[in-house]
């Protein structure tokens, strides 16, 4: 099912306005795989017809879904594992030194997919602080609404708790909901808020100002899919929304620059992490 060059470079325009999503058209093999469900479900006789509809109203529904679509969703508990080696060996011991006994260590996972990075933190903070509960709250931000609402549920699949989460954790921190499925239990939901956010959308330092200033941001494996531009705006935002001295994860190779923040590399567990010298 063929993509006209104008309406590729249309809804290539479109995503890039809306989620930051970068197309070439060597990603059209991406909107076929992930729109062509939609086409067959709303019964258009194309994709081209898919994206004329999109074209009459970008605040449609459709068009939700089609953004909803094109963002990637792939996650696992403990991802990578090094980030949660920092807080647990140096970033949770730092700030428990720093901050008043009363004053909560805040966390932001800025790309937060369906849940389990941010659910991850919350069990490293849990395994490691005293009182994490209440010492701790986590912010989980995703584009996707699909994404958001299934983190809300915290129900997870027997094959999404096996990829990354340690049985000790999964049996301390999760009730069985049946043979299939396991829910993260209620002092670990507590700890974490979830709700829709775009990076890139001007309104995003208003939405989370409220939660802000966050000491540590994770907004990992999502910068790669931005152009440059967009990353250093991505960068700007964070970095208003961060308090001095504050650390971003990012993910393997992504570089850290905005067009008006300064960051420095710090190496821990032999890996960089971001800390926050200016934000202007």
């Amino acid at each position: 099912m063929p993509v006209t060059s104008a309406h590729f470079i249309y809804l290539s325009d479109f995503l890039r306005k809306e989620s930051g999503i970068s197309l070439n058209e060597s990603k059209l093999y991406l909107i076929r795989t992930r729109l062509l469900p939609l086409v067959k479900d709303h019964g258009f006789e194309s994709l081209n017809t898919l994206i004329d509809a999109i074209k009459r109203n970008e605040r449609g529904e459709l068009a939700r879904l089609v953004i909803d679509k094109m963002t990637t969703n792939e996650t696992l508990f403990f991802r990578d594992a090094y980030p949660f080696e920092v807080l647990k060996k140096h970033l949770f011991p730092k700030l428990l030194q720093q901050k008043q006994s009363f004053a909560k260590i805040k966390i932001w996972s800025a790309a937060s997919s369906t849940g389990q990075e941010a659910t991850s933190i919350a069990i490293s903070a849990m395994n490691q602080i005293p009182n994490a509960a209440n010492r701790v709250k986590i912010i989980g931000t995703d584009l996707s609404p699909e994404a958001i609402r299934y983190a809300k549920a915290a129900t997870y699949k027997q094959m999404e708790v096996q990829r990354g989460l340690p049985i000790q954790d999964l049996v301390k921190y999760f009730k069985q909901v049946d043979e299939h499925a396991w829910q993260v239990n209620d002092a670990l939901r507590s700890m974490i808020h979830f709700q829709e956010a775009n990076l890139i959308a001007p309104t995003l330092i208003g939405t989370l100002r409220h939660y802000s200033p966050f000491d540590i941001v994770f907004c990992r494996n999502v910068l790669i899919y931005f152009d440059v531009e967009q990353r250093k705006e991505v960068i700007d935002q964070i970095a208003q929304l961060t308090d001095i001295g504050g650390y971003l994860f990012t993910g393997a190779g992504e570089m850290v620059e905005g067009k008006k923040s300064k960051w420095e590399t710090v190496r821990l567990e032999n890996r960089p992490v971001w800390r926050l010298v200016s934000r202007n």
